[in-house]
């Protein structure tokens, strides 16, 4: 059977309707093309980068990562590349999980490859193909970094998976500091080559590291299906204090060490855990383990 991206129609989204995240980083595009559909801008674009030649393990790492969103309203990002990418696309199909992929070339160029039959999965699976470049524009080596950025822009969390030192995944972490982007890293073999972009980041303090797959849908800032929203709060006969309201608001959709929360919010550890209790109270905060806490979305 002939395999066509081009059975989807190039759609144009204007820069006015961009979300206000990739509309307000330095050098954002004018229009953004693409092909299939775009997940609602509403949800959790979580952005997963990494090397293209990928160690044996990573297909398992990003698999095992991917399960865990399950439940959660997260979008899967990334540059429809060989390795990483790929392996993060195809596990977000398999669990049924919305992914869309940044491409490095004109819109309507063609895809070759393994790479054609995975644009194609995507769009079937009800995803989207973006880029910045109208028409058919070969990939140029300007155009890489240029697609990370939007990755990142679009993104409310970056997780490096697997990266050398200087690999185009790190770059994606660059335009992820500039754009105030929370980076995960997955610690790897001290031995690899493809460990040493994410050692880097996280010795750096650039950085939270993934030590539990089961933990990267709190930890990259998907909101859980299941979870209590302060919307929700007035139905329930639930009021919070100000400074309960305040402290949520901060750290909405994230994980956070308790020395996170010490430190961001300047509080006496006695009123921190005060206000912590009644955020568990209420349904808005889950604590793992007394040292580790879940904030819900906001929205």
């Amino acid at each position: 059977m002939e395999i066509k991206t081009n059975n989807f129609p190039v759609q144009e989204l204007k820069r006015e309707d961009f979300p206000a995240v990739l509309r307000e980083i330095p050098g954002s595009p004018e229009a953004l093309y693409y092909r299939g559909s775009l997940p609602s801008f509403e949800k959790s674009w979580i952005a997963m980068v990494g090397t293209r030649r990928a160690s044996d393990s990573a297909e398992e790492i990003c698999q095992k990562l991917l399960q865990s969103l399950c439940g959660t309203d997260a979008v899967v990002v990334s540059g429809l590349a060989q390795g990483i990418d790929s392996f993060c696309h195809t596990a977000a199909i398999h669990f049924s999980i919305p992914t869309v992929a940044i491409i490095a070339q004109g819109i309507e160029a063609e895809i070759t490859g393994t790479r054609k039959i995975l644009a194609h999965r995507i769009l079937e699976a009800g995803g989207a193909i973006v880029s910045e470049y109208p028409g058919d524009k070969a990939s140029l080596k300007f155009m890489f970094p240029m697609r990370n950025r939007i990755i990142a822009g679009l993104s409310k969390s970056v997780t490096l998976v697997e990266s050398k030192k200087h690999g185009g995944g790190m770059i994606t972490v660059e335009y992820a500091q500039k754009f105030g982007r929370k980076v995960l890293a997955v610690p790897g073999n001290l031995l690899s080559s493809n460990a040493q972009g994410p050692l880097d980041c996280l010795a750096l303090g650039i950085a939270t590291p993934i030590w539990n797959t089961k933990d990267f849908a709190d930890l990259c800032g998907s909101k859980r299906l299941s979870d209590i929203t302060p919307q929700d709060l007035p139905h329930m006969g639930i009021q919070i204090s100000d400074t309960a309201q305040t402290l949520f608001t901060q750290h909405a959709g994230f994980t956070h060490s308790l020395d996170e929360l010490c430190t961001s919010s300047s509080l006496p550890i006695s009123e921190l855990f005060a206000i912590l209790t009644e955020l568990e109270i209420a349904g808005l905060v889950h604590s793992k383990d007394g040292n580790a806490f879940h904030f819900s979305s906001a929205e």
